[in-house]
């Protein structure tokens, strides 16, 4: 008991640290998505340009992130980066109906909630950025750098918003809502001047920071954080480029 005590004292310092890390990370992307800190003219359309600059930024913000996350944690909190844990046993959180049956793992929920975060992006990124406006989509190279930046955004901002806290939280024995609690606080805040933005995008973001946080603590890996990022992200980099 003394050694966990003793642990989770050592343990204040480092949470505190990529906290305040994470909060300094929100809005300076916000920042960085309107100030176009890296210029490039790869593509004649100007918002490719800008998407390519804001993401590169980003991946090297997240790559920062992961050299402090190694610092503080070594190797056990790098361990949460591994892609090929989809499995683990789910903890039951009756509030959202997530009541595991007996053997049932996050092989099976992971698919379920990608499915349903999915679908709900869908629907409020339609009536908040689709609904109502003539559309056009240039699917050559659209569709390719959708895939592409859908991709780098997953990574980036789960390394940011749900592997900082997990990695540093776990290492120092906290309880794991901690993690939860700090990824679904930051990331829906950031939300409210994204897509979904508002009110609406602050609440789908905080439940996903949480969601997402509660796949990396219990499979002890990547992936399903990885994957339904990456899938509510072409939905919302379809209906961008669609604008």
């Amino acid at each position: 008991m003394g050694m966990i005590m003793n642990k989770k004292r050592v343990g204040v310092i480092p949470v505190a640290a990529i906290t305040l890390v994470a909060i300094a990370c929100a809005p300076l992307l916000v920042w960085l998505k309107g100030h176009a800190p890296l210029a490039l003219n790869v593509f004649a359309n100007e918002r490719y340009n800008l998407e390519i600059g804001y993401q590169v930024t980003v991946l090297a913000l997240a790559a920062i992130v992961i050299g402090l996350v190694y610092a503080m944690t070594g190797r056990e909190g790098l361990a949460y980066l591994n892609l090929r844990r989809r499995g683990g046993v789910i903890r039951p959180e009756p509030w959202i109906g997530v009541k595991p049956k007996a053997g049932e793992t996050w092989r099976h929920l992971g698919l379920n909630f990608a499915v349903v975060i999915t679908l709900a992006t869908a629907i409020v990124i339609y009536f908040q950025v689709v609904h109502g406006k003539s559309i056009s989509f240039d699917w050559v190279p659209g569709i390719f750098l959708v895939l592409a930046f859908a991709l780098a955004n997953a990574f980036s901002e789960e390394i940011l918003f749900r592997f900082s806290f997990v990695a540093v939280v776990s290492k120092y024995g906290y309880s794991p809502y901690l993690a939860q609690g700090l990824a679904a606080a930051i990331f829906g805040v950031v939300h409210y001047f994204g897509n979904p933005g508002g009110l609406v995008g602050v609440l789908m973001a905080a439940f996903i920071g949480w969601f997402l946080a509660k796949s990396m603590l219990e499979t002890k890996g990547f992936f399903w954080a990885l994957i339904i990022h990456f899938l509510q992200d072409v939905v919302i980099f379809t209906a961008l480029f669609m604008e």
